[in-house]
């Protein structure tokens, strides 16, 4: 057991391997000094001299043949800066892009657009000249040539009363007026001319003939054309205003119906009118607007106002205390508008100076939130800012938001949907009045607010969208409040896409 190694018996004649050695690995190399031989060892492999083995091989392991290594011509790369390879990078663009959808979604969001006013909504008068065919107009003037004089009159009538003031018009007009021999069909195509805006001498001689008639109806047809022809000149600035024909005749005769008639008439006051346009310093005009102030006709009062403001730039106490009137107590809609915008045109400076400025603040702050029409409210927020006092409303009004009476957080809250939301805070108060108000016409209130001032915004659509769902009057104003932002976004891709639009 503890003796040599045996070792098989060979008995088919194989050559049996010898055993290695490392005796055969030493070089014996003779020095030439001494003859006598030296031994030199190969350094044996130590564990850090053995190459690793890395799994996976190389595919080089298997290749069949050797590549041939091409020569790579040294260059110089322009290394991009750090902005433009932020730049560069798609994926650096898609992470900005959803940075911004990010910020987008957030609650912090710019409330600048909401402060303006709403856009006054009016109604689309249908304009005659834009959707006027050119083949009634030819026919029209093909009529004034016409044998049978009925024709000629309602031809001559009807090119006046389009108000198309094109020279092929004009032309035809004024030569039926000079070669008729009809009187009637002479006044039609001066009366017509004269509403086109032309005022030649011999057609404001025949508008003056007619001025003196003893007919009332013709006298009154005669003012209403010079009234609407003198009112365009007289809103033309003075470097463009254009020759008006026996200037001083039309004047006199003016002025001597304002005298004979009774100043409470309707033809002394349109003649006052026309003569106001004419001559804005002629004290028997002035005399008449002022006279007309302390009338009953609420018509006949605004257009005296508005000829004392802007026409005759006169303001004192009693022309500012009757546009204050006729703002609260008038029964028409557009003269509270026409007043609140005569309020707007007087200024803060000169209401300051008659001592007004507080009556007037009170006037105007009553009807942001009890007029009922909105294109009044609307017309009060514009004058509000107009003259200055914007921030003083705000503030009074965001303070009767937090009060107890249900009645003046309504009026404040009908009150901001046409002043507009100044701030992110109050924004969220309107939106929380929404949701927990325990007061309906408070919350109805609100969601009228957000359709009217356009907020197309996520928390306002998805709390208007959840009160949809329910039932009563508050569902009801949500679900046209939606149809509204609709519209309003249609409307705005709609313009997008033809600011795109390439011609």
């Amino acid at each position: 057991m503890g003796g040599t190694k045996m070792l098989p018996e060979n008995t088919c004649g194989v050559k049996v391997p010898q055993k290695l050695s490392w005796s055969s690995m030493i070089e014996i190399i003779q020095d030439n000094g001494t003859g006598k031989p030296v031994r030199s060892t190969m350094p044996r492999s130590s564990v850090h001299q053995i190459p690793r083995v890395t799994y996976p091989c190389s595919p080089s392991e298997w290749r069949t043949f050797q590549p041939v290594v091409t020569f790579v011509q040294p260059r110089i790369v322009e290394q991009p800066d750090a902005a433009s390879l932020k730049k560069q990078c798609p994926y650096r663009k898609k992470l900005e892009k959803q940075k911004k959808k990010a910020l987008k979604k957030r609650s912090d969001f710019s409330l600048s657009k909401y402060v303006k006013l709403a856009r006054i909504k009016e109604k689309e008068n249908f304009n005659e000249k834009e959707n006027l065919n050119p083949e009634r107009l030819k026919a029209l003037i093909n009529y004034l040539d016409s044998p049978v004089e009925l024709e000629q009159l309602y031809a001559a009538q009807a090119l006046g009363q389009l108000g198309v003031a094109e020279e092929s018009v004009t032309s035809a007009l004024f030569n039926t007026f000079q070669e008729c021999n009809s009187l009637p069909l002479q006044y039609e195509a001066a009366r017509s001319l004269a509403l086109l805006g032309c005022l030649d001498t011999s057609v404001v001689k025949m508008l003056i003939r007619h001025l003196k008639d003893a007919s009332l109806n013709r006298r009154e047809d005669t003012l209403s054309a010079l009234k609407v022809s003198l009112q365009a000149w007289s809103m033309t600035p003075e470097l463009e205003w254009y020759w008006i024909g026996a200037r001083s005749s039309l004047i006199r005769n003016l002025r001597r119906l304002v005298n004979l008639q009774d100043p409470m008439d309707s033809v002394s006051f349109d003649a006052a009118l026309c003569l106001g346009y004419l001559d804005k310093y002629n004290p028997i005009a002035q005399e008449t607007m002022f006279m007309c102030l302390s009338q009953d006709d609420c018509q006949r009062k605004i257009q005296a106002l508005v000829m004392l403001v802007k026409q005759m730039a006169i303001v004192d106490p009693v022309v500012i205390k009757t546009v204050i009137d006729q703002l609260q107590r008038s029964p028409l809609y557009k003269h509270r508008v026409d007043a609140a915008r005569l309020l707007a045109t007087i200024g803060l400076e000169i209401i300051q100076e008659e001592g007004l400025e507080e009556e007037v603040f009170n006037v105007l702050l009553e009807k942001l939130s009890e007029e009922p029409f909105l294109v009044v409210r609307q017309a009060v927020a514009s004058t509000v800012e107009e003259l200055n006092i914007k921030k003083r409303v705000w503030d009074i009004v965001e303070k009767q938001l937090r009060d107890d009476k249900d009645e003046i957080r309504k009026k404040a809250v009908i009150a901001l949907g046409v002043l507009g939301i100044r701030n992110k805070n109050l924004f969220f108060a309107m939106l929380e009045m929404l949701e927990l108000d325990t007061c309906e016409d408070v919350r109805i209130q609100v969601v009228r607010a957000f359709s009217t001032l356009g907020m197309d915004n996520m928390h306002v659509r998805k709390s208007l969208v959840k009160k949809a769902q329910t039932k009563g009057i508050l569902a009801r104003e949500c679900s046209k409040a939606l149809e509204s932002l609709d519209k309003v976004s249609d409307a705005q891709k709609e313009y997008m896409l033809q600011s795109f639009k390439i011609y």
